[in-house]
């Protein structure tokens, strides 16, 4: 037997070559078969074959570290022009603008991408609005120095909020046949599907927030989520959302709480790289390996 005081949950990014524990407190692992009826004429009782295995696994895990009260939810402001900013180099021909401040681009401008200050836009594979980031083409050359030009957004708190809860899923495509069953032991496969991503923002009713305008007006509004409260270099999720639903409440001699949340939208951008990501700094405080989850 041994101690539940022992139990580890770990999870890896590189096919188990390196291994990071969550920090969390429960865990969960669960081995299942598909159940198929087999009974037949003339039987007195059910009969049951097992079918295709399967097991899933589940954990709880702590932003461990700080508490919930730094978190900041932002939404943007009026866009702001920059010309020519500086881009490094992250890995492959991915370019990152070097100040921090202006990396939330507005989508609704046009970002030209300068190549040893000649436009190279027409050469750029996609553009990451949310971070202030552009890959080129595979089969483009790149000379450096890169710059940019465009418009970045300020940032706003948004509501008066006490809570926030962000929810990623994805759905589960079963990719199982019959070749891989009959090698594998008879385990089901599957891969994730679309994802989808919702938020739900709790606090104080205020009307001149206008959170309840925003749904009124089918508003597209992006977000940030800093959990750590350390901005760029913290862990920051960004994307594009419109408001789904907008609620109040409270009792006599309370204060009047509201409830509101977000669904993700996906605008149709030919070089936007995703509507929705995580960008966790080399300082953040959040746990490797729910970085890794993220």
């Amino acid at each position: 037997m041994v101690a539940t005081t022992a139990k580890v949950v770990q999870v890896s990014s590189d096919g188990g070559s390196n291994y990071f524990t969550l920090p969390g407190g429960t865990g969960e692992f669960t081995d299942e078969s598909g159940q198929i009826d087999d009974t037949i004429f003339g039987a007195t009782f059910g009969s049951i074959q097992p079918g295709l295995l399967g097991f899933a696994a589940n954990a709880n895990a702590l932003y461990k570290g700080f508490a919930g009260y730094v978190a900041d939810i932002k939404q943007v402001g009026t866009p702001v022009a920059f010309t020519t900013e500086s881009m490094t180099l992250l890995s492959g021909k991915e370019f990152e603008i070097d100040d921090a401040t202006k990396n939330l681009w507005d989508r609704a401008t046009a970002v030209v991408v300068f190549d040893n200050a000649i436009d190279h836009t027409a050469d750029v594979l996609n553009i990451d609005y949310l971070f202030g980031r552009v890959t080129f083409k595979t089969a483009y050359s790149v000379t450096e120095p890169i710059t940019v030009t465009g418009e970045s957004f300020p940032l706003t708190q948004l509501g008066k909020g006490r809570s926030f809860t962000l929810t990623q899923t994805a759905a589960i495509v079963d990719t199982t046949d019959f070749a891989t069953a009959q090698t594998n032991g008879g385990y089901r496969t599957v891969i994730p599907g679309l994802r989808t991503v919702g938020l739900e923002l709790g606090g104080v009713y205020d009307v001149t927030e206008g959170l309840r305008a925003l749904l009124r007006a089918r508003s597209e509004v992006v977000i940030e989520i800093n959990p750590d409260g350390n901005g760029a270099t913290g862990s920051q999720a960004r994307g594009v959302f419109k408001p789904a639903t907008e609620a109040q409440s409270g009792n006599v001699g309370d204060l009047e709480e509201e409830t509101t949340t977000f669904s993700l939208f996906v605008p149709d951008e030919a070089l936007m790289l995703t509507p929705f990501n995580w960008n966790h700094d080399a300082l953040s405080t959040l746990s490797q390996a729910i970085q890794i989850i993220l």
